[in-house]
Order: structure tokens, then sequence, then C-alpha cells
């Protein structure tokens, strides 16, 4: 898979990503307020524009947001795993993902 593949189907994640956070709103599908969920619907569509049209800028955002993220679903993996013995596979997966996201995200960076 080239890299303009691989940004075009994660940016799609990133739309599936708006959508769990717009039935968030409406239906409680974990912890967070509806607030929350709206501010993660507004980064996630933001995120599937900067995976497309990737402007310069949007390097330095995802870097940040990765440290967010790390911070946020991490704790949710630890907190999940201490309180109900289960494993919050939601967490992992992003975990999992967002590392290989921003190295490609960095390669192209390079390439420009």
């Amino acid at each position: 898979m080239n890299r303009t593949t691989f940004f075009k189907v994660v940016a799609i994640l990133g739309v599936v990503v708006a959508i769990y956070h717009v039935v968030g709103i409406f239906y409680p599908v974990n912890d967070s307020p509806p607030w929350r969920h709206g501010v993660f619907i507004v980064v996630s569509l933001f995120c599937s524009y900067g995976f497309i049209k990737r402007p310069k800028y949007f390097l330095y955002f995802f870097a940040v947001l990765s440290v967010q993220q790390f911070y946020s679903h991490g704790s949710d993996i630890i907190s999940t795993w201490q309180e109900k013995h289960n494993i919050d596979w939601i967490s992992v997966a992003l975990l999992i993902a967002i590392p290989f996201i921003l190295y490609n995200l960095i390669v192209d960076a390079k390439g420009k």
C-alpha cells in the first residue's frame, strides 16, 4: 500500500471515529460527557482533512494529539483493567495505530 492510499484509509477511519462520537452525544458509549464527544467530532473530522491534504502544520497538530491520546487512552486501559479486569480494546487499537500514523506523517513531511 502506498502512502496516499494509507492516508485515505486513515482519513476514512477518522470519519468512523467522528460517527462514534456523534453516537456518543446521544447514547452513553463511555463515561465522556456529550461536550467532549462534540470536541472529538471536530478533531476527528479535522484529522480526516489533514490526512488527505497533509498541510505542514498538521504533523505538529497530530503529534500533540498523539500525546493527549496516549495520556487519555493509556489511562483508560489502566483504569478499565484495575476496575473491571477487562481490556479496553478501542484504546489498545488507538495506541497501536497512532505511532504508525505519526511515523507516516513524519516520513511524508520529510519527502516534501
